[in-house]
């Protein structure tokens, strides 16, 4: 499942918000500094989240969808600060494979996605780069030996172009 946001303009309620909050379905965390807050929703079933980000007057900044642990995808919608949208970038120009296709890759290559919050650990990663040129997925995932395993996928058709182990180091 992947959530959907809407471009319209929102301020923040943070009274009584709480850093992590959950129910049966959905965890949401909110975090917030000088610079504004961050808002986000974590689906129990889905390895996308919803991700906003707030003005320190508590208008809304940007909101998008993103991979649980990973990058953002689909549209992504900017605001000045006196709530005007002003942009709406789509963040998988230049991608002909899909968020859903990289799901699928996984799935079928029996790499564990997170679904929801995850309270703490490594888990796998989905980010998109740009390497000589080329748009790409980059997947990190652990493996049993505990070292991490990364997958370069083309971004456009998905084919495998780099598989390396990468040691795993705890910070």
């Amino acid at each position: 499942m992947i959530p959907t946001v809407e471009n319209r303009f929102e301020i923040i309620n943070t009274e009584g918000l709480k850093e992590v909050l959950i129910n049966d379905n959905k965890t949401t965390t909110f975090v917030s500094a000088k610079i504004g807050s961050s808002y986000t929703e974590y689906y129990k079933d889905s390895y996308f989240i919803i991700v906003k980000n707030y003005y320190p007057s508590k208008n809304i900044k940007n909101k998008g969808i993103a991979f649980n642990e990973g990058s953002p995808v689909g549209i992504w919608y900017h605001f000045d600060k006196s709530g005007k949208l002003i942009k709406e970038e789509n963040t998988d120009e230049g991608y002909s494979f899909t968020p859903e296709n990289v799901v699928k890759y996984c799935e079928k290559n029996k790499i564990e996605l997170p679904e929801g919050y995850q309270k703490s650990g490594f888990h796998t990663q989905i980010i998109k780069e740009a390497r000589n040129g080329k748009k790409v997925w980059v997947i990190k995932y652990l493996i049993p030996d505990g070292d991490i395993q990364m997958v370069v996928l083309d971004g456009q058709t998905g084919k495998e172009m780099e598989r390396k182990m990468v040691p795993f180091v705890s910070s």
